[in-house]
């Protein structure tokens, strides 16, 4: 067991969504200082806003060092900010990735403390985060660098290779940090809204809505009008922030949780003006997933626009029936024409190719999978490996986080299931539909044996 967590510990995890993270930061970074480029004199100029005199008042108290502490000169100002946009530029693409990161988080930081006037909670996250991500292994994928080292195939020394457990190692801790950092975020974020007046009422969105700089024109009149958008909006939105941590505690909740942060915030940044900070949010979600299921996204991706179908995600291997872990194989009524329907609208619906859909009618099919045809009749069956099996309401679970678009019903699901009617829903629903064998019947058929029908 120590061996196993040894051997987990030594081998640096989430490199694609670190990568991710460190593209969408820099680009949201570099925005910000072209944004503001015309004003970087106004705003962080010793004779601007924030004079020289009060920035140094407030660093003192705080016991807080920027670059601006090294001259009083405006070329200062001017080699901070060209230079930090440079930087975030190598930053963003990869190249001495390293370095790169250590002088962004200087520039960002010593901006952030020059004007803390003109800084948001999006800035306040990417502040602490940039300090974490300075001990990652950034620019081990999507980058200029990776690219490099492939291209040159460089060989590396002996002792460097030595020292690899060590960075692996903090590597995962400053990942670790981050997720911890941004799943704070959420929670505190939820608990706050939950002790407040205007959100416990229901009316806190419309008031933030009816802020003249948070107005879109055209659009947000026809949010605040409907009282009923307005109080969902309300208690959905801390709803989510205070089960966020707790949704991406179980595999195909996390997806939805991923899914819902990115629909949320984007909708924030719309709705509300805040785009840079919607921004820099959705860029911390992507430190949420690991590298094997960017990788299933990946070809899952490429085979939808390839038109070919998932190549690999249903394919069994030799001598038996399992199959990949993320494709199963569903077994339904044939007969049935709602389970017909059904499965057309869920075959459309699956992107990456991760359901085999099997009549359990075909000849043959009960007997090379081993079923039970009177079980069968009453409930849908799925199986991943062809092993295990599961029926009724586990198998719709189980379908339905193959199914990106259903994702956010998941929740609904096992919330069903846990209290116990949703077998007995499913249950109900199967026992009353039509069954039709081949060839038809007068008016309909019935599964029960002819003796009974009598």
């Amino acid at each position: 067991m120590i061996t196993r967590i040894e051997r987990w510990l030594s081998r640096p995890h989430t490199l694609v969504g670190v990568a991710l993270f460190r593209i969408f930061t820099g680009l949201g970074i570099v925005f910000f200082l072209l944004y503001h480029w015309q004003d970087r004199h106004l705003l962080w100029g010793d004779a601007g806003l924030w004079p020289r005199e009060a920035y140094l008042a407030e660093s003192a108290d705080r016991g807080i060092w920027t670059l601006f502490h090294l001259a009083q000169s405006p070329w200062l100002l001017e080699i901070v900010y060209v230079g930090g946009l440079m930087a975030t530029l190598l930053f963003t693409v990869g190249l001495w990735t390293r370095w790169m990161s250590l002088f962004v988080f200087l520039v960002f930081w010593s901006l952030y403390y020059r004007n803390p006037n003109v800084t948001n909670g999006g800035d306040n996250l990417i502040r602490i985060q940039l300090l974490f991500f300075i001990f990652t292994q950034a620019g081990a994928r999507l980058s200029v660098d990776a690219w490099l080292r492939r291209r040159r195939k460089d060989v590396i020394p002996r002792f460097l290779r030595s020292l690899r457990p060590y960075s692996a190692l903090f590597h995962n801790l400053a990942v670790a940090s981050m997720v911890v950092q941004l799943l704070l975020l959420y929670f505190t974020s939820g608990m706050y809204k939950v002790m407040g007046t205007m959100w416990q009422e229901g009316t806190a969105v419309y008031y933030a809505m009816r802020v003249q700089d948070f107005v879109w024109p055209g659009v947000s009149e026809r949010v605040w009008t409907s009282e009923a958008g307005i109080v969902f909006l309300t208690y959905s939105s801390v709803l989510f922030q205070i089960a966020f941590p707790f949704l991406l505690l179980h595999r195909w909740t996390k997806y939805a949780a991923v899914a819902g942060a990115v629909l949320f915030h984007t909708g924030v940044g719309l709705m509300m003006n805040l785009m840079l900070f919607s921004w820099y949010m959705i860029g911390c979600e992507w430190l949420l997933l690991r590298d094997r299921e960017y990788r299933w996204l990946k070809n899952g991706l490429l085979q939808v626009f390839s038109g070919k179908g998932a190549i690999g995600l249903n394919r069994e291997t030799t001598g038996n029936n399992r199959i990949s872990t993320m494709a199963i194989t569903v077994f339904y009524d044939g007969w049935c024409p709602f389970c017909t329907k059904s499965v057309k609208t869920a075959s459309r619906l699956d992107w990456f190719g991760w359901i085999r859909f099997v009549s359990f009618r075909e000849p043959g099919v009960v007997t090379q999978w081993g079923l039970d045809p009177d079980r069968l009749e009453k409930r849908l069956h799925s199986t991943a490996d062809g092993i295990r099996f599961q029926e009724g309401i586990d198998g719709i679970i189980q379908m339905t986080g193959r199914l990106p678009l259903l994702w956010p019903a998941l929740p609904l699901l096992w919330l069903a299931k846990g209290m116990g009617f949703g077998q007995r829903l499913y249950d109900w629903i199967a026992s009353r539909r039509t069954i039709i064998p081949t060839g038809g019947c007068d008016d309909h058929c019935d599964l029960r044996p002819p003796s009974d029908q009598a």
